[in-house]
């Protein structure tokens, strides 16, 4: 019976550990079927609602996979600033507000290492929000999002 448990006890170490290195590596634990729509393109997406979560971010990563983005949900709408500490590559913001696109940076460059963070450039909406989507650099420009935009979401 031990041993059992032993081996019960393992196989969950293994397996939470896997997860653990798979979600580091980009791989995301969010349910499948998360997307956000923005006018005809559908964009499966990661999705972030813990502080700590939001906080880490694409940070660390090295890219973000074509035709998918990252989605920070927020409690209450805000001007939320973002910026590219730990940044590797380069992506587009998105900030949305309800059902509309509020901002968009496009191109944001990943910090240059010599930087240091208290000099990095901040990037806030015009007007509050309730979501931030980070796409890669170009899907902006690419499939033509604008302020105004109509925005749905699927969790």
């Amino acid at each position: 019976m031990k041993t059992i448990i032993g081996l019960f006890l393992l196989l969950f170490v293994i397996v939470l550990g896997t997860a653990s290195y798979m979600n580091g590596r980009g791989f995301s634990l969010t349910p499948k079927g998360s997307t956000v729509t923005i006018g005809k393109t559908t964009f499966p997406v990661e999705v972030e609602k813990t502080e700590a979560a939001r906080e880490k971010g694409l940070s660390g990563r090295s890219s973000l996979a074509a035709g998918h983005g990252m989605l920070f949900l927020f409690d209450t709408p805000n001007r939320y600033a973002f910026w590219m500490k730990d940044m590797k590559f380069p992506i587009d913001i998105i900030f949305i507000n309800g059902s509309r696109v509020v901002s968009v940076f496009p191109n944001v460059p990943a910090p240059v290492a010599s930087v240091p963070d208290s000099s990095l450039p901040v990037y806030v909406p015009t007007s509050a929000a309730d979501k931030a989507l980070e796409l890669p650099a170009g899907t902006a420009k690419k499939d033509n999002i604008k302020i105004g935009d109509t925005v749905t979401t699927s969790l």
